[in-house]
């Protein structure tokens, strides 16, 4: 899509959880000669009311989000699965409509997306229509990624249970980057300069 000079610019990272997304954002907004406002899926979490949300598994979060633990592999390994129910998606909508009115109002956005299922790329592009958007798949070994979910608070099992789903989108991606071959800030780098314009 032409840049236009009086709207803002979007970074798009899409992958699984501890992929390394949010390494990146931030590294992004640290590399780059203008402003980026950062907007994550863990932005939309933590406005999100707990007892709609899937830090508490009640009766209201199967119609906001929740986290599904009732799928394993073959040898037993658990994934877990955010799921969302009508006020959950309706709540996604938002969030999409939220960060693409940074980047209307002349802002860069550096969006940090795990999508949950593959129908909600559309919603986010349908929001994004009109404004510079660059797509990137954020990827790295499981292996990896689930090293780095040992160290955080996310449930064991969110990176193998989106691993492979956060990509079946059937859009091509502008560029995809590797978050176990390189720095934050050399990635960063090579994100930005696939922007037009300025870094």
């Amino acid at each position: 899509m032409p840049y236009a000079g009086s709207q803002g610019r979007v970074i798009f990272l899409n992958g699984t959880s501890s992929a390394g997304k949010t390494t990146l954002a931030r590294a992004i907004q640290d590399e780059s000669d203008i402003p980026f406002v950062y907007w994550g899926i863990d932005t939309l979490f933590s406005l999100v009311p707990p007892n709609w949300g899937g830090g508490r598994d009640g009766p209201l979060s199967r119609s906001g989000f929740w986290y599904d633990r009732t799928t394993q592999d073959e040898d037993g390994r658990p994934h877990v699965v955010v799921r969302y129910g009508p006020v959950g998606r309706r709540m996604i909508r938002s969030a999409c409509a939220a960060a693409a009115s940074f980047a209307r109002g002349g802002d860069s956005v550096v969006i940090d997306e795990m999508l949950l299922t593959p129908d909600l790329l559309p919603v986010w592009m349908k929001a994004l229509a009109g404004l510079d958007v660059l797509l990137v798949g954020v990827m790295c070994p499981l292996a990896i990624a689930e090293q780095r979910e040992a160290g955080r608070r996310n449930p064991p099992g969110l990176a193998r249970g989106h691993f492979r789903t956060v990509h079946d989108h059937g859009v091509a991606y502008d560029m995809t980057v590797d978050t176990s071959t390189g720095t934050p800030a050399d990635l960063a780098k090579a994100v930005l300069l696939r922007q037009p314009g300025r870094r």
